[in-house]
């Protein structure tokens, strides 16, 4: 789960639990059963929500400008990388920070109830010669065979164990009458009974996790309240000696000590539990129900809204709100015979990082330009596939942008380190992006290629003028002899498309000799959608790049 939706599930949680906390009171409920079933099911549905609820994809709209490219492979063998410098150090991980402290106080919660499991397994070994006769009738009258055990160590009523459960009394209460030792041990084997036990390590160990939460704090209480008052009820049938049970629960109330969530006297519990003891007065049956439907509503109503307020989000969901990051790549040097890169415009924001990719699969080239104009990604080729990458700052995370751009290819990738492994694909290869404006020293044009542009004035793409998207794609035939010697390289390409989205005319910006010829005749086959504005097929210009690599 991402920090964000982290978040998001523990305001869903708050939500919920506020919707509901005063729902028992407001509708004057006083039938324990049915409010311990209710908050059991709302403590269920809090813990549910992160696999119940819908994930929500996150929509990010992407810009891109308006070229083209194209690639020829060849086929002589080997891996092609392509690397940055390392990314400088990067500052203080708040998030990582956090998730530290939140485990480490999980950690904390859940040794500290270990340690009282241990305690109360000690109380009962050194309790074990001590048996409290007399209760045999409560234990055939409830079906229970618990031991019961006297303990001078404990202060408070103890129930505990899982397999062989043991009913520890406090030395003092053989000074009490008989009817109130009655009530007491009643109580305490209900609760052997029902086994609560382990219900209460249960929601002891989800109190640990949600340590920090005082919504989930709260809720655990009710929890805990309500069993208790379930048990009150059972063993007053049991003892039928209502006065003799309130009496004493308000004798306990004066004394404090070893406790558990199965306590006969949890003090935190005693006042609700004896203001809904003394009123004897029940509920009909109709009125009950009325009552559970009218609370099932309000934790649906609650638990929309919760889900609806707070949405959990897919792969890539935004973290929450933090410094912004302001790391820049290594400066790159241009080679010989390569356009230096074009500056970036002023209003794009600052890299967060760099990586390197290493990949197998020649589409993978058309797959990286495209997500260079989705991602803001910047590609320096060199002599093919060689070259830098850098990934500039965007809108969703780098590595969630390139998974939407290789899904579709049946491509992955996994990041080791610094570095990006992409394998898999298809062959299918993506729709041409564009690639960079053609660099400096552009050849002057030739009089028949004037005459086209002056004929169809064609628009330039870019900017808001989007690219028209290609009908028909020829990849250009490698020549032999420059696959021979080894030439590769990119081949940059003005074209005039015509208003019918025809190839009119076309020059080499950036000259390969060997390759030029090749890259030349694919381009002119190529056939685009027309490009229409304000509802006019026009003529626009562009540029293309057309990709030579050696594999």
């Amino acid at each position: 789960m991402t920090a964000a939706n982290f978040v998001a599930y523990a305001a869903q949680v708050a939500l919920v639990v506020i919707v509901c906390a005063g729902l028992p009171h407001l509708l004057a409920l006083r039938a324990p059963g049915v409010q311990y079933l209710f908050w059991r099911l709302v403590l269920i549905v809090c813990l549910a929500l992160p696999f119940a609820q819908p994930v929500r994809p996150l929509h990010v709209p992407f810009a891109s400008a308006g070229v083209s490219t194209t690639v020829a492979d060849g086929t002589v063998g080997g891996r092609t990388t392509m690397r940055t410098a390392p990314a400088p150090g990067a500052p203080i991980d708040w998030v990582f920070a956090i998730e530290v402290l939140l485990l480490a106080g999980v950690g904390m919660r859940l040794g500290w109830l270990a340690i009282g499991v241990a305690r109360l397994d000690a109380l009962r070994r050194r309790s074990g010669g001590t048996p409290a006769a007399g209760f045999d009738d409560l234990q055939d009258a409830i079906g229970t065979t618990a031991p019961i055990l006297w303990s001078a160590e404990v202060r408070h009523p103890v129930t505990f164990g899982l397999l062989r459960p043991v009913v520890l009394l406090p030395a003092p209460l053989k000074s009490v009458d008989r009817a109130a030792q009655r009530a007491v041990v009643a109580h305490e084997l209900h609760h052997v009974k029902r086994r609560d036990w382990a219900w209460v390590i249960g929601e002891e160990v989800v109190r640990s996790i949600f340590w920090f939460h005082p919504a989930m704090w709260w809720l655990i209480s009710r929890v805990q309240l309500a069993r208790e008052t379930v048990v009150d009820e059972l063993s007053i049938l049991v003892t039928n000696a209502r006065r003799t049970y309130l009496d004493t629960l308000l004798a306990f109330a004066d004394d404090t000590g070893l406790g558990s969530s199965t306590a006969f006297s949890a003090r935190r519990h005693l006042f609700h539990r004896v203001m809904l003891l003394s009123k004897e007065g029940g509920m009909s049956s109709s009125r009950i129900a009325v009552v559970c439907g009218a609370l099932i509503v309000a934790l649906g109503a609650g638990t929309w809204s919760a889900v609806n307020a707070f949405p959990l989000y897919g792969s890539g969901a935004p973290a929450p709100a933090a410094a912004p990051s302001a790391v820049a790549p290594a400066p790159t040097q241009a080679q010989p015979g390569k356009p230096p890169r074009d500056p970036r415009p002023p209003e794009r924001p600052q890299p967060p990082k760099a990586v390197s990719i290493a990949f197998n699969n020649a589409n993978l080239v058309d797959v990286l330009t495209m997500f260079g104009n989705l991602t803001g990604l910047t590609m320096d080729f060199d002599r093919g596939l060689a070259g830098r990458v850098t990934i500039q700052a965007t809108e969703i995370p780098w590595d969630e942008a390139l998974r939407r751009i290789l899904q579709p290819l049946g491509m992955s990738f996994t990041v080791q380190g610094n570095t990006v492994r992409v394998t898999g694909g298809s062959g299918v290869s993506m729709p041409p992006p564009p690639p960079p404006p053609p660099p400096p020293g552009i050849p002057p044009m030739t009089a028949e290629y004037r005459q086209i542009v002056e004929m169809y004035k064609p628009i330039q793409i870019g900017g808001e003028i989007k690219a028209p998207i290609k009908t028909k794609d020829v990849k250009p035939a490698y020549p032999v002899d420059a696959r021979t010697a080894g030439v590769q390289g990119v081949v940059i390409i003005e074209a005039v498309i015509d208003p019918a989205g025809q190839v009119a005319a076309a020059r080499i910006l950036r000259s390969i000799p060997a390759l030029d010829d090749a890259a030349m005749e694919a381009v002119r086959q190529w056939e685009f959608t027309p490009t229409l504005m304000n509802g006019v097929a026009s003529a626009v210009m562009m540029t293309t790049t057309v990709n030579f690599t050696l594999r």
